[in-house]
């Protein structure tokens, strides 16, 4: 089941195309397992992944003063710091138990994304579109939330604002939907599931296939609209992922990147 619609939630408008480049072990594994890979949030590369920006760290102290004085008690300021002690170790647990599944928004190919996620002419990039990978999750039995990422300055922004973001609640979501402006580039549209058996079950994660996120089944037909060959990929290689394809059962249309077009003088 698709979840697009809560509050805190940036949603994609109709018919966007979405990409996701992968090189040829990943896109073998997505054939074989007809399954995404969606990754624990606390593997992620980037540390920041699921922190709050600094503004919104300074914010709680003056939050706990304001609930003493509108409770009519003294400001405890050791008990102020246990409830922020307490909610930090909520969203690290909230990040450990959270995949994510990541595409990248564009409505052409990205230069960028094959050279970030291709470590040679081997790989595919996957273009999907917003009612395509809302069809292709609905038939599945899991709930997946979906969301754009927001792109904010954690050292001097706050989650808020008046047109970008006018929610001012506070949801364990929101943090899983910002990243730092530094990844701006990536325009990025996440999907992602809480596993909430996982903080029942200390040994959750050992007990997945992989210790690093969960694969899961998805209908490929119905979320795969075309399969982009890489710019400077050779006849050989081609050749291999459209025979890998086709062996898989599946019979995808497939496209020559625009990027490798002659140019006209």
């Amino acid at each position: 089941m698709a979840i697009y619609e809560h509050e805190v939630l940036i949603p994609l408008e109709p018919n966007k195309k979405i990409w996701r480049y992968l090189d040829l072990e990943k896109f073998k594994s997505l054939l074989e397992k007809k399954s995404l890979f969606f990754c624990r949030a606390n593997k992620f590369s980037d540390p920041f992944e699921g922190s709050i920006p600094k503004k919104q760290f300074d914010f709680r102290i003056e939050w706990e003063k304001w609930f003493a004085q509108r409770h009519g008690k003294e400001f405890d300021e050791a008990h102020a710091l246990s409830n922020i002690a307490g909610l930090q170790n909520l969203h690290k647990e909230f990040k450990n138990n959270t995949i994510i599944n990541c595409w990248h928004i564009n409505e052409n190919e990205s230069d960028a994304m094959w050279r970030l996620y291709l470590k040679d002419n081997e790989g595919v990039a996957i273009q999907s579109t917003t009612e395509r990978i809302y069809n292709a999750i609905n038939e599945t039995k899991e709930k997946i939330s979906l969301s754009k990422v927001r792109y904010i300055d954690y050292e001097n922004d706050g989650w808020y604002h008046p047109i970008e973001y006018p929610h001012r609640g506070y949801n364990f979501y929101i943090p899983l939907i910002h990243k730092r402006k530094e990844f701006i580039h990536e325009n990025e549209f996440r999907l992602f599931i809480e596993q909430p058996e996982a903080r029942k079950d200390k040994e959750f994660w050992d007990k997945q296939e992989s210790h690093k996120g969960r694969l899961i089944p998805i209908n490929l037909d119905t979320l795969i609209d075309k399969i982009y060959l890489p710019p400077t990929i050779d006849e050989k290689s081609a050749t291999l992922i459209k025979k890998l394809t086709i062996d898989s059962g599946y019979g995808f249309e497939f496209a020559q990147s625009k990027l490798s077009s002659e140019p006209i003088y």
